[in-house]
């Protein structure tokens, strides 16, 4: 279940700046390093969620955040989300591994509760509801806005956790939108115990789908990269060459009607090509992929450089055994 206050997991928290221990009460903790810039400044608090940003070495503007009172700068309404499930569908590949993550948690914790962490938790992310649901986990998460599904605002860049505080983190169609996507997985391998799961789920042939805030797109090989901290579980496409299909008539109709609204039900008829991911070829379907995961578990050394290009081999096996598990 969501964590809702940032006071409830206290223990958990550090300073954004320094990544030192935080004093002070749980409802206003301040950094306790002395030469931290953060030292003794409580934190600011918007409609009740902890900021916990280090406004110095981010791209977020603290008078912006305040003044509009922790607003995402993108919009976010029912309307676009109901659409966007109906048009791009749903992620039934999220979904299994929401439900086989808190699983593996449960069998291998013991008596310690698990906590997830879920990097760019403003919007659920499709299929992570299970995540939101389940009893048997603390779910913590965060953004750079306000939400009800966060428990603090902060930037991944600087995850305001303690080392090794966590035991699985959940990052779905966000390192496509993060400056450093590089510096966002080292910080979520920092906060992750040894042996600690990731799962991520990122676009490749996805076109720019949040204006000024998209930013970079990865490979299956680019990903594992990525992600050279950690053992490979599982890889494949959540969306495949048929989604790609789709959303090319997409943004071709947007573009030629100069409208999106129009272009998006000029393009509905021809929804129905992202079923034909079900039957694309394993490597070909990798290759013109607009979604791509990354099922992992924290390793014990990083993956070597010269394992990168061998694993282009490996990946339509790896892709194939996930869709068995998932059907």
């Amino acid at each position: 279940m969501l964590v809702h206050n940032a006071a409830a997991i206290a223990v958990l928290l550090a300073c954004p700046a320094c990544n030192g221990a935080l004093t002070g009460t749980p409802d206003n903790p301040s950094c306790r390093t002395p030469d931290c810039d953060r030292h003794g400044v409580p934190l600011d608090r918007i409609d009740g969620k902890a900021v916990l940003v280090d406004f110095n070495r981010s791209i977020l503007d603290r008078d912006a955040m305040l003044a509009t009172g922790g607003a995402s700068v993108l919009g976010r309404d029912r309307w676009r989300q109901v659409l966007s499930r109906v048009v791009d569908g749903r992620n039934h590949f999220s979904a299994h591994y929401a439900r086989t993550m808190i699983a593996e948690l449960a069998a291998s914790n013991g008596a310690r509760r698990p906590v997830i962490l879920v990097v760019g938790g403003g919007a659920i992310g499709s299929g992570a509801e299970p995540l939101y649901a389940s009893p048997d986990v603390d779910l913590v998460a965060f953004d750079i806005y306000v939400s009800p599904h966060i428990t603090f605002v902060a930037d991944g860049h600087a995850i305001p956790l303690q080392d090794s505080s966590v035991d699985a983190v959940w990052v779905q169609a966000v390192l496509e939108h993060t400056v450093d996507p590089f510096a966002i997985v080292a910080e979520m391998t920092r906060v992750l115990r040894p042996g600690g799961l990731v799962f991520a789920n990122t676009a490749f042939l996805w076109p720019v789908c949040e204006h000024a805030y998209d930013f970079i797109r990865f490979t299956t090989s680019g990903l594992r990269w990525l992600f050279r901290d950690f053992d490979v579980l599982s890889v494949g496409y959540s969306s495949g060459p048929g989604t790609t299909a789709a959303l090319a008539i997409r943004y071709l109709a947007q573009s030629l009607l100069r409208s999106t609204k129009l272009g998006q039900i000029a393009a509905f008829p021809f929804v129905w090509l992202r079923l034909l991911d079900r039957w694309c070829d394993g490597r070909r379907g990798l290759d013109g992929a607009s979604a791509l995961f990354f099922y992992g578990r924290k390793a014990d050394r990083p993956l070597a450089l010269d394992a990168l290009v061998p694993f282009y081999a490996a990946q339509p096996a790896l892709a194939r055994a996930a869709r068995r598990n998932r059907d």
